[in-house]
């Protein structure tokens, strides 16, 4: 389908060397006017009925995912994208994107500024007054005001087409980031490939979080664009871009450093990066924040809890499933830490990692705690964790990608000593004969003084 082409992508690689120095790339030059006239037309549609847009704006949507330049898997991707299309619908009919405060804060400014013009003076004055202290609801309505008032529509439910784009790209920067600069001991680098791209589209927890009004979606785009920003020694850019990010979250720098840590390989400083959250976390909390770091270390993997009987009721019961399924990539992982000597680099780096962010969120949830002076002890997380998880479940992807690639090795020379013992060793005499047959007369001696 894809054959002579660098994945399922319209440029073709002669045409690449052809273009001359300096010109702009022909297939971006494509996608930005493929979106241009995306949005015109679905602009048209919302106008009609605003329910139907959002239809019409999904199957305008297939041809630009055509575009990127995905790995050459085709059914695994066009099984991707119809899963989150089947995934939104099932959230669109079934709830609401205004479940919570803040998701209908942020849906409050569509209906309160009937232009942008209006929503943009009141956001540089709220930013300029308050700096560092401004509040997330305008910085926030910086990324989704211009796309609701430039379709001019005003459904809640129109979110899920900006989270789904947001969605589609967070999956194609975490393939594209991989592809350039995984370093690490791989097996099988197109199965880890595909893994990852589908783990994000089927992820329970994104498809969720992608059919709310909340800004989650975007801080996790954000991130992994700050990580291709400093892989890309774009600093002008990721000082920009990580400014904007750190406004919607206090911590974005912290994600952000995961990836950029893992894709560069740099364990000395990821192991300092732990060293010192932990260390502010000791002096801060005590021994109890140490203790909880470590529970939600194995919390990242196990949330929501799957022992917990009530997160198996339908509204939770996906995401109990990917719990599950994480839960077992770990358990699997420590089977390949144990068996394949080369992996032990990569899980210790991720391990590391995890811990450094989880002591971030202690810290972060132990100031929301007490600063609602509420008592905090043993397991308290302080915060929605399903939220505060989002940033880093792209890793726990890799790590769930990467341990699959080993499993599926070491699944593989289990069979095979299998079936070796099942084959019997042929006769020496066949070996000789050639192909199996033995002469029907054997060759006689010659006679003496012949």
């Amino acid at each position: 389908m894809c054959r002579g082409w660098s994945g399922c992508t319209l440029r073709h690689k002669a045409v690449a060397k052809r273009l001359p120095a300096g010109a702009p790339p022909l297939r971006n030059l494509f996608l930005i006017s493929y979106v241009l006239l995306m949005l015109l037309t679905a602009k048209g549609a919302f106008l009609i009925d605003e329910r139907i847009g959002i239809v019409f704006f999904f199957i305008l949507l297939l041809p630009l995912f055509c575009m990127l330049k995905w790995p050459d898997q085709p059914f695994l991707l066009y099984v991707g994208f119809s899963a989150m299309l089947i995934g939104k619908f099932v959230y669109a009919v079934s709830s609401t994107p205004l479940k919570g405060p803040d998701e209908n804060n942020y849906y409050a400014q569509v209906q309160s500024y009937l232009g942008l013009g209006d929503f943009l003076s009141y956001a540089s004055e709220h930013i300029s007054t308050y700096l560092f202290n401004s509040s997330a609801y305008p910085i926030f309505g910086l990324m989704y005001m211009p796309f609701y008032k430039l379709l001019n529509v005003s459904d809640p439910l129109v979110i899920i087409t900006y989270n789904s784009i947001l969605l589609i790209w967070i999956a194609y920067m975490l393939y594209a980031l991989n592809k350039a600069y995984f370093g690490f001991e791989l097996v099988n680098r197109r199965l880890y490939e595909g893994w990852i791209i589908l783990g994000l589209f089927l992820s329970p927890s994104f498809m969720m979080m992608s059919s709310l009004f909340a800004k989650d979606v975007t801080c996790v785009a954000l991130g992994l664009y700050c990580t291709y920003l400093l892989m890309s020694r774009k600093y002008f850019w990721f000082l920009i871009v990580m400014l904007y990010a750190t406004g919607l979250r206090d911590y974005a720098i912290v994600y952000t450093l995961c990836f950029y840590l893992l894709f560069t390989r740099r364990f000395k400083i990821a192991l300092s990066m732990l060293l010192v959250s932990a260390g502010v976390l000791a002096v801060k909390i005590g021994g109890l924040g140490l203790v909880n770091a470590f529970l939600l270390t194995a919390f990242l993997f196990m949330s929501p809890n799957p022992i917990n009987l009530e997160n198996w009721e339908p509204h939770v019961f996906y995401r109990s499933l990917e719990a599950v399924s994480m839960l077992v990539a770990l358990v699997l992982a420590v089977l390949m830490y144990i068996r394949y000597k080369e992996t032990r680099r990569f899980y210790l780096f991720c391990l590391v990692l995890l811990f450094a962010y989880a002591c971030t969120l202690v810290l972060v949830g132990y100031m929301t705690v007490t600063g609602r002076n509420l008592d905090y002890g043993l397991g308290t997380i302080g915060d929605n964790m399903v939220r505060k998880k989002l940033p880093i479940l792209p890793l726990l992807y890799m790590f769930q990608a990467y341990t699959a690639c080993y499993t599926v090795k070491w699944l593989a020379t289990i069979r095979n000593k299998r079936r070796g013992r099942h084959e019997r060793p042929r006769p020496v005499s066949q070996i000789q004969g050639g192909a199996g047959h033995r002469h029907p007369h054997p060759s006689s001696l010659p006679e003496a003084g012949a």
